[in-house]
């Protein structure tokens, strides 16, 4: 796996894929972020680049095509991925990735539960969920907190992330996700 090479393809690919320049910096934004943990934590900087240039491929990807796509990768879609079809762009991204430069267990990983989070998840996967709230371009109540938890702990930060997307989904009444709710439990039996 050429790291260097996939990441140029990457920062190709988005110029096609992403339709707007909030969403692209948004990208970069998570990018240097995750570069910034991986130096922290000692995690390999070209596949943590990787996770972050790859994480929303395919999120400006219109609803009706992501389930044909999900359908065509043998995703399995759920309710919820059913009801809101933009939770699949993560998972869509993992398997494109996954297919066209065959990233390994880690980024992969990272990339499909990104949204969601996973109680599995390696450390490129919990440094790519926190750089995804955390970056530059995130301004909400308690983002200072999460970076300087972040800086110190890869763990406790990506607890605090958890936690805060459960939160906004109970304050919105939106879904928490199975995953979500199953990382939380993991997380509070460490």
């Amino acid at each position: 796996m050429d790291l260097t090479n996939i990441i140029e393809e990457l920062k190709k690919y988005l110029k096609v894929t992403i339709k707007t320049k909030k969403r692209l910096e948004h990208i970069y934004n998570v990018v240097n972020f995750s570069k910034k943990l991986a130096q922290i934590h000692r995690l390999p900087e070209g596949k943590v680049e990787i996770a972050a240039l790859g994480h929303d491929l395919f999120r400006d990807v219109d609803p009706n095509r992501l389930i044909k796509l999900a359908a065509f990768y043998k995703i399995h879609l759920d309710k919820f991925d059913k009801n809101r079809p933009i939770l699949l762009h993560g998972k869509v991204s993992a398997e494109f990735l996954a297919r066209k430069f065959h990233i390994d267990e880690d980024i992969y990983q990272a990339i499909f539960y990104h949204t969601s989070g996973y109680e599995k998840i390696g450390d490129i996967g919990k440094a790519l969920v926190i750089s995804d709230s955390a970056g530059d371009d995130r301004d909400f109540e308690g983002v200072e907190e999460l970076r300087k938890v972040s800086y110190t702990s890869l763990n406790e930060g990506y607890k605090l992330v958890i936690k805060n997307k459960i939160s906004y989904a109970l304050a919105k009444e939106r879904y928490i996700l199975e995953d979500t709710y199953k990382t939380w439990n993991a997380l509070c039996q460490i």
